[in-house]
């Protein structure tokens, strides 16, 4: 049985197997459905219900866009987030930070209990979010796995799979209440001390990059001697964390060092600096032997020492502690600390410390590699000059001040002798104003007295500006 015109059609691909419905959308584009039924009028009820929608959807009866967004929501939140891990890969994100994406956004999904995009709200957010505080993760930590869920959600967003974040209403923690790990800069003699023993191994140009050009970890690895110049004294980064190029200026004692490692191992310009990197335990014993961190028994969750070995042999398990006594650390990334830290001392602005450490905001320099303590805040008041208490004299303006006060450069403001001629002469000149206004009275109160002479009113208006009227006449 045929249909009419713009109800659409049905065939079968193979004899026997299913129908599909052939019809046209809202958009005018052809579209073809399985009815996943061999029974004709079974697929004929579904045929007529995907054009009805269409009608809808075409007379603006139902919204096409939220219909969109009600068909992603009801799709599984692994599709979401497998799309947007492809979409990070595409984009050219750091093969770490993507596979940090991924572990997040697993961890997401079973602890908000979402199987659904439309499931993911703000509540089942802030229940994954309060497990993992639960578990004892620090405030950084917990908005990290925030911080990823609401990019993830901001991107279906952009991308029409949802029509707004609910995620961003989720507060973030304090981080400032509950640091787990607070870096301090070297002082400069624990970093005198620390190049002293790098030098000794050939690895003192690998902590001064971090001192002096604020280098990370992964910067050293992938700078290539073709991105030194010695000529200009310029470092030039390429495939850094922002992604971007940039080119510091090079500190004289770090091209020294540079200038002998190349001398030493020459190399071509494509051959990376430091084909191996200073580990993490390299760096701990070069720590220890500078004398900037010490050797602590491991202890268990009661205090306890951590015991290896059996018999006369046992002995506690040691490491390298890199902690102070407010329990604040020391590592390779406290460097830059102590660069950004040493740029405030040097009276750098703010701004341009902000480059140097290439950092998207100034603000987070200043917050978390600028650290300055007591000595810096009473070396600030020390240059602040003394206040010396005036002399009478001095303070007045008056002809009677030494030579030596004139001389001497003035510190505080005190009014100028015109001012105060200034104000004297405005005190006698309404002082006359009133006086003309009483005269000015009593001769209109006796202009018809005849015992008031021309000559009397000329006396008392004697001394008048030429421009005030006369009582004359």
């Amino acid at each position: 049985m045929g249909r009419s015109k713009g109800t659409g059609s049905l065939y079968r691909k193979v004899p026997k197997g299913p129908w599909i419905a052939s019809y046209w959308d809202h958009k005018a584009k052809r579209r073809e459905h399985s009815t996943r039924t061999t029974d004709r009028a079974s697929a004929e009820r579904i045929l007529n219900k995907l054009v009805a929608e269409v009608a809808l959807r075409r007379d603006l009866v139902i919204d096409p866009a939220q219909d969109r967004f009600a068909v992603e929501g009801r799709k599984p939140l692994a599709e979401h987030t497998a799309a947007y891990i492809a979409h990070c890969e595409r984009a050219g994100h750091d093969d770490h930070h993507v596979a940090q994406k991924k572990s997040q956004l697993a961890a997401m999904m079973v602890g908000s209990k979402a199987t659904r995009l439309a499931e993911l709200t703000a509540d089942a957010l802030e229940l994954h979010l309060l497990e993992l505080e639960d578990r004892g993760l620090s405030a950084r930590s917990v908005n990290f796995a925030r911080q990823i869920a609401v990019a993830f959600y901001s991107w279906c967003v952009r991308t029409g799979r949802a029509q707004a974040n609910p995620l961003a209403i989720v507060p973030k923690l304090d981080e400032s209440r509950d640091r787990r790990r607070v870096r301090r800069p070297l002082t400069d003699d624990e970093l005198a001390r620390l190049l002293e023993v790098a030098r000794e191994r050939g690895r003192d140009a690998w902590y001064l990059a971090a001192a002096l050009a604020g280098l990370r970890k992964g910067d050293m690895a992938k700078l290539v001697w073709g991105d030194v110049n010695f000529t200009e004294g310029t470092l030039t980064l390429r495939h850094g964390k922002a992604k971007r190029i940039d080119t510091l200026p090079m500190h004289p004692q770090l091209a020294d060092a540079l200038r002998r490692r190349l001398d030493a191992n020459p190399a071509l310009p494509t051959a990376r600096v430091w084909p191996d990197t200073v580990q993490d335990l390299t760096r701990l014993k070069d720590f220890l032997r500078a004398g900037i961190a010490k050797v602590v028994d491991v202890t268990d969750k009661h205090g306890k020492p951590v015991m290896i070995g059996t018999g006369e042999n046992a002995k506690p398990k040691t490491r390298i502690s890199v902690e102070d006594d407010q329990s604040r650390v020391i590592d390779l990334h406290a460097l830059r600390t102590t660069l950004g830290t040493q740029l405030a001392r040097a009276g750098v602005a703010p701004q341009v410390a902000q480059r140097l450490m290439r950092h998207s905001d100034y603000k987070t320099t200043l917050k978390h590699y600028t650290i300055l303590g007591l000595t810096d805040t009473a070396a600030a008041v020390a240059k602040l000059p003394s206040i010396h208490t005036p002399g009478r004299n001095a303070a007045t303006g008056t002809m009677h001040a030494s030579a030596a006060d004139a001389n001497s450069p003035q510190r505080y403001c005190q009014q100028l002798a015109r001012e105060t001629d200034q104000s004297g002469a405005k005190w006698r000149d309404d002082a006359e104003r009133g006086d003309r206004k009483g005269d000015r009275s009593k001769a209109a109160k006796n202009s018809g007295d005849s015992h008031v002479s021309g000559h009397s009113v000329a006396k008392r208006t004697k001394g008048f500006e030429p421009s005030t009227f006369s009582l004359e006449g």
